[in-house]
């Protein structure tokens, strides 16, 4: 599908119009917007993003469908362990890892942190993270999706793209990995399930905004097009507003 390039400034004032008001699912509290739990917002500055998703994102998954992005496992969010053989994660190629980290539900930065590295110019991940804004960019709650651990490790940094073909090398899940070699360097991408990549677009479009995260032409392009095949959904819009009442204190505004 070709698209018509649009200059980031136009693309991001455009795509702030695209949530509508809607109702959160019926298996929802009735109230539009979530209560809050806490009584002051946390510093997303002072502790590691496991440590702030598992205290004040985690609890969310106990209102809305417990569902991890890849495979769509159900997971426990008690403990954040899955049943892999519940949604058929069944890797032709198995790793090392497969066997404890497909079992358990990690956090997967939509925007890479090492992403985040790069654009900051700071160096290392673990380096970077002695700056303010690295920190509040890699914690940041609406970046961190629950994917099962082994696809997390598959992911890694690479992008997200769209891959010709719907091959299955992870039994049935909708999650797609291409490698390639370009100049003798060898890169990879990762097509992701039809029912995220609106909410991938969005994140993504999120941080080039608040955290100035700078997206190729191409990237821009795609993630408009996906943003519009998938519109922000009823429970992408009540998490995003947990998410501003009791954690951040801010809105993602390409959701609500």
């Amino acid at each position: 599908m070709s698209l018509r390039r649009i200059p980031l400034a136009s693309l991001l004032l455009a795509l702030l119009c695209t949530a509508c008001a809607g109702l959160p699912p019926a298996s929802m509290p009735s109230a539009a917007q979530p209560p809050d739990h806490t009584a002051v917002l946390p510093d997303l500055a002072a502790a590691s993003y496991n440590q702030i998703a598992n205290r004040y994102l985690l609890p969310l998954y106990a209102r809305i469908a417990p569902l991890e992005i890849y495979c769509g496992c159900a997971f426990d969010p008690a403990s954040k362990a899955v049943d892999p053989g519940t949604c058929r994660f069944d890797p032709e190629r198995r790793w090392g890892d497969d066997d404890s980290r497909g079992a358990r539900i990690e956090w997967e930065h939509v925007v890479p942190a090492a992403r985040v590295a790069e654009a900051l110019g700071c160096g290392s991940r673990a380096a970077c993270r002695a700056q303010e804004s690295f920190r509040l960019a890699e914690n940041d709650p609406y970046n961190l999706l629950p994917a099962l651990g082994a696809l997390n490790a598959r992911r890694s940094n690479h992008p997200y793209a769209e891959i010709p073909g719907e091959a299955r090398a992870y039994g049935r899940c909708d999650f797609e990995l291409q490698e390639q070699r370009d100049a003798g360097r060898r890169s990879a991408r990762v097509e992701p399930p039809e029912a995220i990549k609106g909410d991938i677009a969005r994140i993504s479009l999120y941080y080039a905004q608040r955290h100035g995260i700078r997206f190729s032409d191409a990237e821009l392009q795609q993630f408009q097009a996906w943003s519009a095949a998938d519109p922000v959904s009823r429970e992408e819009r009540y998490r995003a507003a947990w998410i501003r009442r009791n954690i951040t204190g801010w809105a993602n505004p390409f959701v609500e």
